[in-house]
């Protein structure tokens, strides 16, 4: 007998690659890492393509499922991966409803250039036998006439996926455009039955790259070095130069400090979403903008959404000049954007200034360091004026037994500064936002994350996603207690639980909101509601805000005096290095 006459053992059957599977395995393949996801009845055919793929052991072929039991903290999660990675994750979403629930953390991706794949099912639209049809009163309920309406005005793009369409294709364009500057989130849409359906595609062949932005040509580097030379205090106003993104946050931070001190230039962080110049730094202008304009002949604008309010204290002289360098200096997706700049570049921001900086040296108009600068900017810095600066405050304050948020933001400085070098440290305290940016001594880039939104809950969300982006660093949630509840503690608890991103969090607990409570008397100074000390901003009783992350074993204290602070911090920092999530609950004065 021949060779030829030998049958060759069958090949085991496989059924065809559905849309639902090519989409995961797209997704692996354009490196998304991991599916934040509150599963719903839409996503049946994306959960057992999943199990079919591990199945055949080619489990690693797909991104790993990180269960969160509330959308807001899936989106947050994605979030605070991106923040610390630059790298876009998916996000996956119950049909209208699932989306209704990503709520404020949407605005927070979209304001804060969040780079997110959101995927949400849609209730199925046939009957009988076709795979995916429509088997419960539910899927009439959730069919809606525009779901994508809910977040189209937050998202870069969005589509609904219908085959016979190529999947893959959606999925690639989906994270190419989130990665393309603005960076931000987008939101793909099928049924059931579209996933069901059966393809035969190319998984992976598509580029994502994106489109990365430039720095500007010779002739601006040239104009903006003549302008940046006849000054003789310019000041830079950043907000998000050193954030994680197409470039390397230390190679972005590293050019701010070589234009700074090539330029005598002092710089401003306002509303910073990412640590952008070392808080330490003599030419480090502070927070606000009014106190450096008094000062300077010229302002540039690097990477900044809200440089200063129009009509405001902190509004620029109409005589000083204006220089704005960014990738979106017509802010297109702001409505209303009343800034006068008299010299637009659009260019990134970062490789321009370092470039400038270069031409400042080659001309002889560079400063030896920024001495002169210093001179000038050196007394506006979170860390200026020595015992008479916030430590004087601070040191009064523990002296008189007072638990204030400049005592605790010490306190937490102390502890990073002993136990974890390495922290990152997410700020969500809302009114005590820049004690706690003035407060603490952070110099190393990606060591600071903010949503850059006003959607509060985000910072349970996000530190998990940090986490599993950084596991070697000690992730730290400073919030608000009016943030902390908002962010769904018991599913952000259990999600750093079971996917073993151990966190710390540590509330500052006034019991109330200091925000409404503060607006409501500038706005009425002299009105009833502020002679009644505006009761709605108050929560009593005071919530025991530890209690939520019991849905876990992690480890709590409530702490309300001074004298206990440092000793609660150390040990919940060593609880987090031994893997267990810790939340401090600190009764800071009350509002």
């Amino acid at each position: 007998m021949s060779e030829a006459d030998v049958d060759e053992p069958d090949e085991p059957s496989r059924d065809p690659m559905t849309a639902a599977e090519a989409m995961l395995r797209a997704m692996r393949a354009y490196g998304v890492e991991y599916v934040f996801g509150n599963f719903g009845t839409d996503h049946t055919p994306l959960l057992e393509a999943a199990s079919r793929v591990r199945e055949a052991g080619e489990g690693a072929a797909l991104p790993a499922f990180v269960t969160c039991p509330h959308e807001g903290v899936a989106l947050g999660a994605a979030h605070g991966y991106a923040a610390v990675t630059g790298e876009p994750q998916a996000v996956v979403v119950h049909v209208d409803v699932g989306t209704q629930n990503l709520g404020a953390m949407v605005h927070n991706a979209h304001r804060g250039n969040a780079p997110v794949f959101v995927f949400a099912g849609l209730a199925p639209v046939s009957y009988g036998d076709h795979p995916g049809a429509r088997d419960s009163p539910v899927h009439f309920i959730q069919d809606v006439f525009d779901q994508e309406g809910i977040v189209r005005q937050f998202c870069r793009w969005y589509a609904e996926y219908r085959p016979p369409a190529d999947p893959d294709e959606y999925v690639a364009r989906g994270l190419e455009v989130a990665s393309t500057p603005r960076r931000g989130p987008t939101y793909v849409t099928a049924t059931r039955e579209a996933l069901e359906e059966p393809v035969d595609v190319d998984v992976g062949s598509r580029s994502v790259a994106g489109v990365r932005p430039t720095p500007a040509d010779d002739a601006t580097v040239d104009r903006l070095a003549s302008l940046v030379g006849d000054a003789d205090a310019p000041v830079v106003v950043t907000s998000k130069l050193g954030a994680a993104g197409a470039a390397d946050p230390a190679e972005s931070v590293e050019s701010l400090v070589a234009f700074a001190e090539a330029a005598d230039a002092g710089v401003v962080e306002a509303f910073p979403a990412a640590l952008n110049f070392p808080r330490t730094h003599d030419l480090h202008a502070g927070f606000a903008t009014g106190p450096a304009f008094e000062r300077a002949d010229l302002i540039v604008l690097a990477d900044t959404d809200v440089p200063w309010v129009p009509e405001s204290e902190g509004a620029p002289p109409a005589d000083v000049p204006v220089v704005q360098v960014d990738v979106d200096p017509a802010k297109e997706a702001f409505p209303q954007w009343d800034f006068q700049v008299d010299h637009p570049v659009r260019a990134d921001p970062a490789p321009t200034l370092r470039a400038v900086a270069e031409r400042l040296r080659e001309t002889g108009a560079a400063s030896d360091a920024g001495t002169a600068g210093r001179e000038t900017w050196g007394d506006l810095g979170p860390f200026a004026g020595g015992e008479a600066g916030p430590s004087a405050t601070v040191r009064e304050h523990r002296e008189a037994g007072r638990l204030t948020p400049a005592v605790l933001t010490a306190a937490v400085d102390d502890a990073i500064d002993e136990h974890a070098g390495d922290a990152i440290v997410l700020n969500e305290t809302t009114t005590n936002i820049f004690t706690v940016l003035s407060g603490l001594s952070l110099d190393r880039p990606g060591s600071y994350l903010f949503s850059h939104g006003s959607g509060l809950g985000w910072a349970p969300g996000a530190a998990v996603g940090a986490k599993l982006g950084d596991p070697d660093s000690l992730v730290v949630s400073l919030v608000g207690d009016g943030s902390y509840v908002f962010g769904h503690p018991t599913a952000a608890a259990w999600a750093a639980g079971a996917h073993d991103a151990p966190t710390l969090t540590v509330v500052y607990n006034n019991s109330g909101w200091n925000a409404v409570k503060g607006a409501t008397l500038r706005q009425h100074p002299d009105g009833d509601a502020a002679a009644a000390d505006v009761p709605e901003s108050k929560f009593a009783p005071t919530f025991d805000l530890s209690h939520a992350a019991h849905v876990v074993d992690a480890h709590t204290a409530v702490v309300e005096s001074p004298a206990d602070l440092d000793g609660a911090l150390s040990s919940a920092i060593e609880a987090v290095r031994d893997g267990t999530p810790a939340v401090l609950d600190v009764r800071i004065e009350p509002i």
